[in-house]
This record gives C-alpha cells, sequence and structure tokens, in this order.
C-alpha cells in the first residue's frame, strides 16, 4: 500500500494501476461489496495471475516515472494499490484512489483471463455495466484505447492474438457487477474517473504460456512502455 510520503503532487496527472488479486487468502465480503479474490487464472505450468498482475503493475509505473524523468515538463505519475503479495480487500484499494491530492487521471486494474474449455484468445477491457454508470461512454474510451495499444504488443508475441470488444460487469456477483466499480462509485473523488479492468490475455492456454508468459522479461516491459506512452498522451488531451 502506498504511504503519504509517495503521494505525487497535486499538479500530477496521475495513473492508479490496481494489480488484480494478491496475497494467499480472500479479502473483504460479498455483504459489503468489498470481496477480493486471491487469484483467478493460473497457466498451464502454474503461473499465477496474481503474480503476473504485479510484475506487469510494477513495470507500467517504472515506465511511466521513466517517461517523466526524461521530460521534466511532463508531471506524471503512477500509483499502484499494492506494490507487494497482499490482497487488499476493494474498499482499501478504492480508498488509495480516493485519497490522492486530486483526482487521477484513469484507474485500470490489471488481470489476466480464463475461460471454459481453455480456447479464449485475445486482449478484452471490462466496464461497469451502463445501468449503473453515467460515465459508461467515457469508461468505453478507455477500454478501447487501452485494449489497442497492449493487443499491438501482445500480438507481436503471440499469434492469432488480437483486440476484443469491451464487455461489461453484469455477470459478475449475481448481477450486481464489480465490487471495485461499486466501492470506486461510492466515493465522490473518484466516482468520475474513468475506469476499466484489463485483462491482457487469456493465460490458461498453452501458446500464451510458452509465448508470452515464458518470454515476459522481454514482453511486459514492451507492453508496458506502451501503456506509458499511451497515458502520456492520454494526459496531454485531458
Amino acid at each position: 500500500m502506498i504511504s503519504a510520503a509517495s503521494l505525487p503532487s497535486a499538479a500530477a496527472g496521475v495513473l492508479v494501476i490496481d494489480p488484480g488479486h494478491g496475497g494467499s487468502a480472500n479479502s473483504g465480503s460479498n455483504e459489503v461489496r468489498t470481496l477480493s479474490s486471491c487469484n483467478n487464472a493460473i497457466s498451464p505450468g502454474g503461473l499465477k495471475e496474481k503474480d503476473l498482475t504485479l510484475e506487469l503493475s510494477l513495470e507500467i509505473k517504472r515506465q511511466i516515472e521513466q517517461l517523466a524523468a526524461s521530460d521534466k515538463e511532463l508531471e506524471l505519475a503512477c500509483i499502484l494499490t499494492r506494490d507487494g503479495d497482499e490482497n487488499p480487500d476493494f474498499a482499501s484499494r478504492a480508498d488509495v484512489c480516493a485519497n490522492l491530492p486530486e483526482p487521477p487521471l484513469a484507474i485500470v486494474s490489471i488481470h489476466f483471463n480464463a475461460s471454459k474449455g481453455a480456447r479464449s484468445i485475445g486482449t478484452v477491457a471490462m466496464v461497469e455495466h451502463p445501468d449503473r454508470n453515467p460515465n459508461y461512454e467515457k469508461d468505453v474510451q478507455l477500454a478501447n484505447e487501452l485494449t489497442k495499444v497492449v493487443s499491438d504488443e501482445v500480438a507481436a508475441f503471440l499469434v492469432g492474438s488480437r483486440p476484443r470488444e469491451p464487455i461489461t460487469d453484469e455477470h459478475l456477483h449475481k448481477g450486481k457487477g464489480s465490487n471495485f466499480f461499486y466501492q470506486l462509485r461510492l466515493r465522490p473523488k473518484t466516482s468520475g474517473v474513468p475506469k476499466c479492468f484489463l485483462e491482457v490475455e487469456f493465460i490458461d492456454r498453452p501458446d500464451t504460456e510458452e509465448r508470452l508468459l515464458y518470454r515476459r522479461k522481454e514482453a511486459f516491459p514492451k507492453i508496458a512502455r506502451a501503456i506509458a506512452l499511451w497515458f502520456k498522451d492520454y494526459s496531454r488531451r485531458l
């Protein structure tokens, strides 16, 4: 979790990256809409989503900080909701976003996917359902932009990977949707911030493991760099 000393200046444009899952046990509860599961997807060889999301998120933060350091007029910062193998519940993750000096420019929860039969492929983003989301169009725009830049890098390693259309969260928690989106909506400072879950790729396929995950020391910096460059451009358009 972030400390007060690590908070960016109020002038900085901030991207909050939420490394999905973490730790060794679920946290929070569905009764109060804070439940965060410790892990979801697992690769055929046993790589866990929770570890991959943290590894990529740390690299995204490093790449954004590198961009900011190379251009003193570029006031950008990246904050993570976790930086180790822990599993903050979704109220705690939302508090990280809401306790910044100014609202972040965007909030992106990093995930890796799995599917029935391990046949699916591609990068896909999830946004909050329009019935409860007054910012639906902005969220879809964010989702489409991120899906494209990430998919371009993934496809260089994984033949057949492609950008998929955004999905909504209506399938989660018996139709109630994402607990993270719910908690962000409760907080005035984050209720209007563009947000999405970014599912980088389906990791339950052997070819994804072999071509992307086993080469992640090469692939993750390229994916992270693409996200950092996108954020640089995104911040200048706002």
